[in-house]
């Protein structure tokens, strides 16, 4: 009798921190990222675009990052008509996706509904290295650097036993050597690319000599350029365009890119 006295008494116990964990569990589920990212997808579909860029912020604050998650906050924005900030998550998806053909078509298209061309930063070099390794992304360059120092270690193990190899190893190394530094300095660019650039989100910008707000008028910067940041003031950036003019335009006209 004791025994079945103490068994109700232990159920009437553990059944409410049962019941509340479950509900914690399910309150979990509920607000996790997948959670989120499927409703959101559905309030874009609702065309409820303002609910939807919010669950997505949510997810990327929480501390995840992806390309779709990216393209679809770009998405969002550009039906709400913020086509600048559109463009800002369309770059941003291009870090994990850059070979992805919707993003690109409505990345070509945020830009003609703006009737802007981007056009390629730096010299010769930095475009050559720009047209090679665009199309990668951070985490194929750094495979792309192992196994190229895999490839010369084995080249040169196999060289140690084999007569025929030791007349190639200056040339391989050579070959090699140039690989791995165009390779490597294409991955420091991918890695500061965040931190460097920024798109303007205002409709036009004035870009002047000083961080003055009465300073001359240099340039203007359109709604949807992207533009690098080469210093900061309080409230200003330094700003870099494409042909390399250079000038001072208020912060709040801009997003960087690692924001």
């Amino acid at each position: 009798m004791k025994k079945a006295i103490l068994a109700v008494l232990l159920l009437f116990i553990y059944v409410p921190f049962y019941t509340q964990e479950a509900y914690c569990r399910q309150d979990a589920q509920v607000n996790s990222p997948r959670a989120l990212f499927y409703r959101s997808n559905i309030n874009y579909q609702d065309g409820k675009y303002a609910l939807a860029i919010e669950g997505y912020e949510d997810i990327i604050s929480s501390g995840w990052e992806s390309g779709n998650l990216y393209y679809n906050l770009g998405n969002s924005y550009f039906k709400k008509g913020d086509i600048g900030l559109a463009i800002v998550n369309y770059y941003r998806a291009m870090g994990f996706i850059p070979n992805d053909s919707d993003l690109r078509s409505n990345y070509r298209f945020a830009l003609q509904t703006l009737k802007i061309e981007q056009k390629p930063f730096g010299g010769r070099f930095q475009k050559t290295l720009s047209a090679l390794f665009g199309h990668m992304t951070i985490d194929s360059v750094t495979i792309l650097l192992s196994l190229l120092y895999i490839a010369t270690v084995v080249f040169f193990i196999l060289g140690l036993f084999l007569e025929r190899l030791k007349r190639f190893n200056w040339f391989f190394a050579g070959i090699m050597a140039v690989l791995f530094i165009l390779s490597a300095y294409a991955l420091a660019e991918k890695i500061s690319y965040k931190d460097r650039f920024a798109v303007a989100v205002s409709k036009e910008t004035e870009a002047r000599f000083e961080p003055l707000p009465n300073a001359t008028a240099y340039f203007k910067i359109e709604e949807g350029d992207r533009v690098e940041i080469i210093e900061e003031n309080p409230g200003w950036y330094k700003v870099r365009r494409f042909d390399n003019k250079t000038g001072w335009a208020e912060k709040r006209s801009f997003v960087k890119l690692n924001q």
